[in-house]
């Protein structure tokens, strides 16, 4: 016999009932639950791409838990706030709105925050600065590359012939990077300008330490963690272990897991990866939350 399906309300967010979003809600909800609430990828609004929201939140309230996925302000059927917050200040102030909501229509005491991308960068930072937050899914969030990821993104590029053919034709982006590195350096060292190189560097991911940092208050306050990485980044992440060649020596006190998925993409737009992936989040859920209300229940 099949479980009743969840149920999905429309609900307006913010004193200006500004933020749009949907809530999944479980068949039967248990006291002292989080609740799950989903931060926007980029400009994608609360469907998520490929309908990964969705597909998150219907299997996420299967189990027992709801969820909120919502348009930021400004995507989809949410307006745009004026103001002059940056992009990053109206995330966080726009998921604390959907924090504040939940805990006052809903009753909720405690939440899981997670998103894909930038919606995982940005709950990570939302979960710093709020300490409602017992819970972070974090899908191909930004980490910071190793020597040895370098290594295996340009081994496996050198394995296609495509990538020859444009570092022979000199059409690779590499090459250019190089070149114009090089004219770069030449202008400055002419004009006695060293200084300027230092504006010249791109823009780096999060650093070793601010990553540490970041998640050494999280792990102390008993927040806990997921991480899950696609073949959609090997770019930046592209073997298992990084993460923990990031951070050497670091204690996550048994509030981690990983998750390694490198065959399939960024969105996870294929029905096995998909699958594998729900199941994965609900294992997680259910390990990591589950044993905790009952260790709650039992003081």
């Amino acid at each position: 016999m099949t479980s009743p399906a969840p149920k999905e309300r429309i609900v307006r967010l913010g004193d200006r009932q500004h933020l749009a979003g949907i809530l999944t809600l479980p068949h039967e909800l248990r006291a002292e639950t989080p609740f799950v609430v989903l931060v926007s990828a980029g400009v994608v609004h609360r469907v998520g791409p490929n309908r990964l929201y969705v597909d998150l939140a219907r299997s996420i309230a299967a189990k027992g838990y709801p969820v909120l996925r919502f348009d930021l302000s400004g995507l989809g059927d949410s307006e745009t706030v004026q103001g002059g917050a940056s992009l990053t200040e109206s995330v966080l102030a726009d998921v604390r709105t959907a924090l504040d909501f939940l805990q006052h229509t809903r009753g909720a005491s405690s939440f899981i925050i997670g998103g894909l991308c930038s919606g995982a960068n940005d709950s990570m930072l939302a979960a710093f600065a709020d300490s409602r937050v017992t819970g972070v899914l974090l899908i191909d969030p930004s980490v910071p590359r190793t020597r040895r990821s370098v290594l295996v993104h340009h081994a496996r590029r050198l394995q296609h012939p495509a990538t020859w053919a444009k570092l022979l034709t000199l059409q690779h982006p590499l090459v250019r990077r190089s070149l114009g590195w090089l004219r770069s350096l030449e202008v400055a060292r002419a004009a006695d300008g060293q200084s300027q190189l230092q504006h010249m560097v791109p823009a780096q991911q999060p650093s070793q330490a601010e990553t540490r940092l970041a998640l050494r208050t999280l792990i102390e306050r008993g927040v806990q963690l997921m991480f899950v990485f696609t073949g959609g980044i090997n770019h930046q992440y592209n073997y298992r272990d990084q993460l923990f060649d990031v951070l050497p020596g670091f204690d996550f006190r048994d509030q981690m897991r990983l998750e390694f998925m490198p065959d399939t993409d960024h969105t996870v737009s294929d029905r096995v990866g998909r699958a594998h992936l729900l199941r994965a989040i609900g294992d997680w859920m259910h390990d990591s939350f589950s044993l905790a209300e009952r260790s709650r229940a039992s003081l």
